[in-house]
């Protein structure tokens, strides 16, 4: 599938970010609040008509019903495309001045932030799981670069672990994952069975005329002896 044909596509029809050219906005010296909006409603126009023309030419069984309806496999396979053929090929999320000052390959932290909540958007959009390693594919990204241990890059990683960990927990409220594979995602990944302890033993759930019952009299006597030992 060539995404740079859909994508030119989408981009006669697309203002132009707001009437001020897409390079203009990814080499501004500080992103404002708007310029993080334009970005990404910029991205998105152009990946919205990809993702769904990906689907309908998938060979998931699910493929005349969008993206919402195909597997996690075939969203996966669209994400690596997306990460080689978009943000890779079009070189978005460089950060060019660094590059032509120093060299090697650098990129933006605020371009990256902003690419990771693109990518959140896509996941509940499409119902799909949210996973750090890909959505590193989804920008293509390594994994070290995400992992890199300077202040801003730790800021990518704690929201990309705290919109996994969500994402883990909504598949699991939902149940539109497997209950118990999700349980093992989050006791491996966030250590669950030891902060939050996930019971489905219908032995442990008591019903409310079976718990206890404190009286006004009981909490006034109690009160009173704390008052007393601590004088």
């Amino acid at each position: 599938m060539n995404i740079e044909n859909i994508v030119k596509n989408t981009i006669k029809n697309t203002d132009n970010a707001g009437g001020v050219k897409i390079d203009d906005l990814l080499q501004a010296d500080f992103l404002t609040d708007d310029i993080k909006e334009r970005i990404f409603e910029f991205w998105k126009n152009e990946l919205d008509n990809y993702i769904d023309t990906y689907a309908r030419k998938s060979p998931d069984v699910n493929a005349n019903k969008g993206m919402f309806k195909c597997s996690l496999e075939t969203w996966e396979a669209c994400v690596t495309d997306i990460g080689r053929n978009y943000f890779y090929k079009n070189r978005y999320l460089l950060d060019k001045k660094k590059i032509a000052a120093q060299g090697g390959t650098a990129y933006r932290d605020d371009l990256l932030l902003i690419g990771l909540e693109l990518y959140e958007y896509y996941c509940k959009k499409y119902r799909k799981q949210f996973f750090i390693y890909d959505c590193c594919v989804f920008l293509h990204i390594s994994k070290d670069t995400i992992y890199k241990l300077n202040s801003l890059h730790t800021d990518l990683l704690k929201k990309a672990h705290t919109a996994q960990e969500a994402s883990y927990r909504s598949a699991l409220a939902s149940g539109r994952n497997n209950v118990t594979a999700t349980a093992i995602l989050l006791n491996h990944d966030y250590n669950y069975t030891r902060t939050t302890e996930i019971i489905h033993s219908s032995d442990r759930i008591k019903s409310a005329d079976t718990l206890p019952v404190l009286k006004i009299d009981d909490i006034t006597t109690n009160e009173s002896k704390r008052s007393s030992e601590n004088m």
